[in-house]
Parts: structure tokens; C-alpha cells; sequence
């Protein structure tokens, strides 16, 4: 089955590779002849900050044409006759290009205004747009290949042309889709001028840790809409799973609980309470826990109060928490955690103790792992860690939220979203934004693999739209991860009460690996997961356009 599997991953993955070779490399044509080109000048007027840098592939790191130091609101005027061909967002920054009648295209980057949109002709010298204090300009060649503008301004390139200016990645895709991926790939080079954009603003009273935080959000974003990244991930999730293919559960097969007593200890997500919490809807009982052997921890510490607890748990701490107590510092949250596993470890010698944790409850279970193991006091007997829909990964929303909370008017507009459609989030506290997928909780966890004796097994729900199913991967190589079939508007919180997460539970207690899931499901689980995250990263991207700053 392996190699069956392996060979049919490696043509999938092929495939994929043939698909954005197709992006990015023009198809054999017939020669054409050298052409002149038209003498372009500079369009604007400012220091060169960043010159030129070929980049070492389609898709490496670069500088795919030179950035310049701009007074903001300075004219961008057209470097050559032509027609626009795109004016608008991608990946956060505001740019235009311009195809000209020699095949070339040229690009006008972060800039503040566009003057002109789609389908108008400009000629050379027209003001097209409005300079940021960041300004970037491109060439590029008709088979997609970038040029340095120098050569073009000193009239010394010499470009074999090709018949048209639409041949190559811009035949092959739709025209528009086309210039965001080409247009995506330069933004994401601009990290390091950015950071000094960016740096200007210090004036403006952001604080150190927010600057750090907009420009690896803006980094983040300029990855994440590129088509490749999306194919490539596609394609690494299919080889994954024909790796481990030979090693899952069969279906038929019924997972058979562990002898003797077992502790289950809950962990729910952000937003929960005492009284509500999708974790607890967990079916411990056909699972096999007595009530009295299921423990939920509090955010204030210890376990929630409940009618039913064995007469060695009585006495531990047992407090109430509320939403709000939910929403602090994870860090806390870890090292509460890590405290009610040494107590009922010592209240109950021996025992095996399970952790099942929903959503954001899984990040603070890890963490509880990572404390007591760097402190030496993480029991044995914690045997099971099950994390049902947790962003292992960081959370797209989350990014989203931490993102516009770092603008005093986005944070206001994130007030009034929330009390429109009553999400209890409170963007002032601290855990939402460390579920951010650029914040240095979820860096820490891929620094800390789960520590050894301890069995890790993640669930994710397909058509989760709080936490896609494709942020659920944990990164820990001797962890255990699956999907199950559950999708809707609620999926986020039926995941736990669903027979199949019941099922992966089983199998994680009883130290199997998850159930074996047909080429058509991970397909399935794969791509609808992809489509949650572009689109709320596209939404989050749109968003932004309204603060004052612009995004990142």
C-alpha cells in the first residue's frame, strides 16, 4: 500500500509543479524578432533605497524592481505610452500596471492614490497615481522574467520580445488572477524596506511590539495569497498522507479502550464559560470515563464545580470562570493547567490521565506540557493529549483581529463588529491576538514538540470556518492528525460531540493512529480547508484598506 501510495502522491505532486511551471514559464513558441523598445523615464522623483536584485526563482526572495524614498503625495507619472491593465489592491498594497505597445509591463507599487483604472490609455509622463513614502517600480518582460529598470531608463536592454504582450503565465490564467500572483511576489519582497516604511511612523505613538507585529502580518499575507502556496500546501498534504497511509486504522476496525481506570481532564475554548463549553460535550461516557473521573479545568484555576466528582478529586481547588477569564494570558492559562495535573496526578496515583481540549484550550494544554516539562514537574501518568479544532497554527480570524487591533480606529471597528453580531472577543485582551498566526505563542509551540510519553493526536473538522482544518496541523512529526467529516456554520463547536471525533478519541486513548481516510476525503478536506483560509485571509486583507495606515 505504501508504495502504491507514495507513487501516486509523487504524480500529484508532479502535477502540481507542472501547474505553477505553467505560471511562471512561457510554452516553447516561434521566434520572434528583436524589438525596439520605447526609451522609459523615471517616475518619480526620489532616493533610490533598494536597487534592483534579480530574484534566484519565480517565487525566491528578491527585489523584482527598485524601491525609492518618496515624499508622500508626490506624482507617479507613467514611464512610457501604454494601456492599464490592472489598478487596484493585492496582498494589502495598491498598485498599477501598464502594458506597453513593445510587450513590456510596467508596475507602480504601494502607492497612496490611483489615478487611472483598468483599460485606459495613458501616455508617458501622465500622472497615474499619488506616492506613501514607500515607492516601488517594476518591469517586466512578456515571458514574466523582471528587468531592472536602470537598463531600460539608459535605453541599453535588449528584450527578445514574443508576438504579444499576453503570451506566457498571462495566456494561461485569467488576466486579472494573473497580475495579483505576479504582483503578490514582489510585495512579499518587501519585508526589509517595509520595516523601514513602517519605521517612519514611529511618530505616530506605535509601539514597538505592534510595528513588529503589522510588518510580519503584512509578510504573512503577502505568502498566503500566492496561488503556489496554496498548491504547493495542497500537494505536501497529499504526500503527507500517503506516507502514513500504510499506518492509519481501518474504518472496520472498533477501537478497544485501555484496562482500568483512566481521568479525563476537559479544556475548553476561548469565549467559554462554567456553564458552557463545547468541550464538555465530549461523550465521555461511551468513551468509557465514570463522572466523577471527568474534570474540566477553570481559567481561574483548578476545575469547574460540578455535581459529580470522585471522592480523591473532592478537595481539589474548584472555581467558576467567565469569558472574560478566558480570554488572558494563555501563558497563565498554561501554568493553571499545569498545576491541576500535578494535583490530580498526586490525588490519584498511577492513574492514566487523558487531556481533551476544543479550539483554544488545545494551545493551553501545550503549553501546560511545555511548562511542566522545562520545571520538571509534568506527571507520568499524563499519558493522551486529543485537540479537537485547535489552531495549532494560529487562527486566521485571530490574525485578522490582531492585525486591526493594532490601529486605534480598527480596533473600533472591531467594537462594533463584535457588538453587532455578539462574538464575546475583547481585542484588549491578550489571548485572542496570541492565537494570531505571527504571534510568538504559536512560534513557541513549533519550537516544543509534545514531550516524549505523551500520545498527541489533532482533529480538525472540515468545513470548520473558525479554525480551518488545514491550521489544526500540530508540526510535532511524531504527532497524529485527522480530519472528520463534519462541516455547517456550527462546525467549529459540533466537533466534539460528533461521532466521528468520539471515534479519533478512542483510537488516541488506546495509542492508535486515526482512521484511514480514502484519496477522495483528504482531497476534500484539503481544498475546502484552502478555501476557508484564502478567503477570510482575502476578507481580512479587504478589510484593511479602510485604517487610516493602510494595511499591514
Amino acid at each position: 500500500m505504501r508504495g502504491r501510495g507514495g507513487r501516486r502522491s509523487a504524480r500529484l505532486l508532479v502535477l502540481a509543479v507542472a501547474v505553477l511551471s505553467a505560471m511562471s514559464v512561457v510554452p516553447p513558441a516561434a521566434a520572434a524578432p528583436h524589438a525596439a523598445l520605447a526609451r522609459h523615464v523615471r517616475p518619480v522623483a526620489g532616493t533610490v533605497i533598494d536597487p534592483f536584485r534579480a530574484p534566484t526563482s519565480p517565487y525566491g526572495p528578491g527585489n523584482r524592481g527598485i524601491d525609492y524614498a518618496t515624499v508622500p503625495l508626490s506624482p507617479v507619472r507613467a514611464s512610457a505610452d501604454g494601456e492599464v491593465v490592472f489598478a487596484g489592491p493585492v496582498a494589502g498594497a495598491l498598485h498599477i500596471t501598464v502594458r506597453h505597445p513593445d510587450g513590456l509591463r510596467t508596475t507602480y507599487s504601494f502607492v497612496a492614490e490611483a489615478l487611472v483604472r483598468a483599460g485606459q490609455r495613458v501616455v508617458q509622463g501622465q500622472v497615474i497615481a499619488t506616492t506613501g513614502e514607500l515607492f516601488h517600480f517594476g518591469v517586466r518582460a512578456p515571458d514574466g522574467t523582471y528587468l531592472d529598470p536602470e537598463l531600460l531608463f539608459a535605453g541599453t536592454v535588449d528584450v527578445h520580445l514574443v508576438p504579444s504582450g499576453d503570451d506566457g503565465a498571462m495566456a494561461q490564467l485569467d488576466a486579472v488572477a494573473a497580475e495579483r500572483v505576479a504582483l503578490s511576489a514582489l510585495v512579499s519582497d518587501r519585508l526589509d524596506p517595509l520595516a523601514r516604511w513602517v519605521g517612519a511612523r514611529t511618530q505616530q505613538a506605535i509601539s514597538s511590539t505592534d510595528l513588529l507585529r503589522r510588518v510580519r502580518a503584512f509578510a504573512h499575507y503577502a505568502t498566503e495569497l500566492r496561488v503556489e502556496t496554496h498548491a504547493l500546501r495542497l500537494a505536501e498534504g497529499l504526500d503527507e498522507w500517503a506516507t502514513r497511509e500504510h499506518g492509519c486504522t481501518p474504518p472496520t476496525e472498533a477501537p478497544t479502550r485501555p484496562a482500568g481506570r483512566r481521568v479525563l481532564v476537559e479544556v475548553a475554548g476561548i469565549g467559554s464559560t462554567s456553564e458552557h463549553a463545547a468541550v464538555a460535550n465530549v461523550d465521555a461516557a461511551t468513551l468509557g470515563y465514570e463522572p466523577g473521573d471527568v474534570l474540566r479545568f477553570s481559567y481561574r484555576g483548578g476545575r469547574v464545580p460540578t455535581p459529580t466528582v470522585a471522592p480523591s478529586f473532592a478537595t481539589l481547588p474548584a472555581n467558576a470562570y467567565d469569558q472574560r477569564d478566558s480570554q488572558e494570558d494563555l501563558h497563565d492559562a498554561g501554568a493553571q493547567l499545569a498545576a491541576l495535573l500535578e494535583q490530580v496526578a498526586a490525588a490519584a496515583p498511577g492513574v492514566p490521565i487523558d487531556i481533551v481540549a476544543h479550539s483554544q484550550g488545545g494551545v493551553v494544554a501545550r503549553l501546560a506540557l511545555i511548562a511542566g516539562e522545562e520545571q520538571g514537574v509534568l506527571p507520568p501518568t499524563v499519558r493522551t493529549l486529543v485537540t479537537l479544532g485547535t489552531p495549532h497554527q494560529g487562527a486566521n480570524a485571530a490574525t485578522a483581529i490582531d492585525t486591526m487591533a493594532s490601529d486605534p480606529v480598527g480596533a473600533l471597528a472591531l467594537q462594533e463588529v463584535q457588538g453587532a453580531s455578539g462574538i464575546p472577543l475583547d481585542p484588549g485582551l491578550p489571548a485572542g491576538r496570541q492565537l494570531s498566526q505571527v504571534s510568538s505563542v504559536i512560534d513557541e509551540l513549533g519550537d516544543h514538540p509534545v514531550p516524549a510519553g505523551v500520545h498527541l493526536t489533532s482533529i480538525g473538522a472540515r468545513g470548520d470556518l473558525v479554525v480551518p482544518a488545514g491550521r489544526t496541523i500540530t508540526g510535532d512529526p511524531n504527532a497524529h492528525e485527522t480530519v472528520a467529516p463534519v462541516s455547517g456554520l456550527r462546525a467549529h463547536d459540533q466537533l466534539p460531540a460528533s461521532t466521528a471525533a468520539t471515534r479519533e478519541i478512542a483510537l488516541a486513548v488506546a495509542g492508535r493512529a486515526p482512521t484511514c481516510r480514502s484519496l477522495a476525503q483528504v482531497t476534500a478536506d484539503l481544498t475546502v480547508s484552502d478555501l476557508i483560509s484564502w478567503s477570510e485571509d482575502q476578507g481580512a486583507v479587504t478589510a484593511s484598506q479602510f485604517l487610516p495606515g493602510g494595511p499591514p
